[in-house]
């Protein structure tokens, strides 16, 4: 990019900005920081100041003191040195989290001598973490699929070689085969609910129903194996108001959500509750299982996560079921909490405005 430079036939050019340039500045999103030619700042607008928590006063402060961010400084002190335009990718900590933004710096002149600085900063954050959350996407999804593929390709090479003689034996690797092929399928077919509800391509229909029947057909679903691992469904109705949802999404929701607490608890029970708090339905889903460490509870509903990602793929988890249940609650305009207590269990609760909104 060409210095910038100010045309001396030109009347209106000054350093002393006019009003309404410096109001079109200050709405700007970009971070703006213009510095004179010994580096006191003329000009910084309000993006710049949240950007570096600066205060309302700052034309009496070198950059040097007024920038308490080292890599910045050097950029700046680096680009005074040659007069000429830099950019660069900074990260910044503040408040227990990193930020990202690019940084450019242009030269102005003024009859062909050096007069000020335009530090131009853009937040890139939301970018980057996108980016992250791509490339992590990603790498989830190559593992998760190459995991039972290579099972599967294993399997029927050895069936293949010819070498099994025990029917027993082959029906057994069939049998792997068999489950390790629909732990594929579940995987993709939940890859594919949470493609459709990110891209809005599942439509939201919604209605007066009773939650009693969504209730009873999600216990129908795990009742098998509830009843294998000794566990007792029970449901606590507290109220028989209609409540204004589309039935299957909230179905989808409850399916997964008992589903998880089924699959996470050893001994006891799974409740879901369903009353009235002031203006919101609560529907509850509580277990008796294993529980989530306070450390992860941030991490559930984010694609592939797992507390103990063998055990979950074990019990024959995607790790998808919460994902789909965050993204489905946002879908409703709805609200979701988590609470849970290591080896004590866990309690889900889904806020439903009363008003049918």
């Amino acid at each position: 990019m060409e210095n910038l430079k100010i045309k001396k036939n030109n009347p209106s050019s000054s350093l002393n900005f006019c009003s309404i340039c410096e109001s079109v500045i200050n709405l700007l999103s970009d971070g703006i920081l213009i510095l004179d030619k010994d580096g006191y700042p003329i000009l910084a607008n309000p993006s710049f100041k949240k950007m570096f928590n600066l205060k309302e006063e700052i034309n009496n402060q070198h950059f040097e003191k007024l920038l308490m961010h080292p890599e910045l400084v050097e950029l700046i002190k680096k680009h005074f040195s040659e007069k000429k335009e830099l950019a660069k990718e900074i990260e910044i900590n503040r408040e227990e989290k990193t930020f990202y933004y690019t940084v450019r710096i242009l030269p102005l002149f003024f009859e062909n001598n050096f007069i000020a600085s335009v530090v131009i900063i853009r937040d890139i954050t939301k970018i980057i973490q996108l980016e992250n959350v791509r490339k992590e996407f990603v790498a989830n999804v190559s593992h998760e699929l190459k995991t039972p593929l290579t099972a599967i390709k294993g399997y029927v090479e050895t069936l293949l070689d010819g070498d099994l003689k025990d029917p027993e034996l082959t029906k057994n690797f069939l049998e792997i085969i068999k489950n390790q092929t629909n732990r594929f399928i579940l995987l993709v077919e939940d890859l594919l609910t949470l493609s459709r509800i990110e891209f809005k391509d599942i439509k939201v229909v919604k209605r007066w129903v009773l939650i009693e029947k969504i209730i009873d057909e999600a216990f129908d679903l795990v009742k098998d194996k509830a009843s294998q691992k000794g566990l007792v469904l029970k449901k606590e109705i507290k109220t028989h108001e209609k409540i204004y949802t589309d039935p299957d999404r909230l179905s989808q929701i409850l399916i997964n959500l008992v589903d998880n607490a089924v699959k996470f608890t050893k001994k006891g029970e799974v409740v879901v509750k369903f009353y009235k708090n002031n203006d919101e339905f609560i529907l509850e889903v509580k277990d008796t299982g294993i529980g989530i460490p306070k450390k992860f509870l941030h991490k559930i509903g984010e694609r592939f996560f797992r507390v103990d990602p063998s055990r979950s793929r074990k019990r024959g988890g995607t790790g998808l079921g919460m994902a789909i249940v965050k993204h489905l609650v946002k879908l409703l305009n709805y609200r979701m909490k988590i609470e849970s207590e290591e080896g004590k269990g866990t309690t889900v609760k889904i806020f439903i405005p009363s008003s049918g909104k």
